[in-house]
């Protein structure tokens, strides 16, 4: 005998989504937030003891949760935060 369980429930329109609650800081953010105010289209990022591909993976990640127009990339050794281009 299969019975389902009723969930009572709400739901309304709305015109957009309720602020999150928390914002949780990350060890990324600094970088992020000192590239924006420096003014630049494209730094070169020198991180010790991190490799630059695993550092470009984990910065796009804070960026795309931040919802920014900021790409991160590697290559040569270093890490690149550029501008997206309009």
């Amino acid at each position: 005998m299969n019975r389902m369980t009723e969930i009572k429930y709400e739901m309304k329109p709305v015109t957009k989504k309720r602020p999150k609650a928390k914002h949780i800081k990350s060890i990324f953010d600094p970088m992020i937030d000192a590239f924006i105010k420096s003014g630049h289209k494209l730094v070169e990022i020198a991180v010790e003891d991190k490799k630059p591909g695993y550092m470009a993976t984990q910065l796009n990640q804070r960026i795309k949760r931040r919802e920014l127009d900021i790409e991160a990339s590697h290559g040569g050794g270093f890490i690149y935060l550029e501008k997206k281009q309009a």
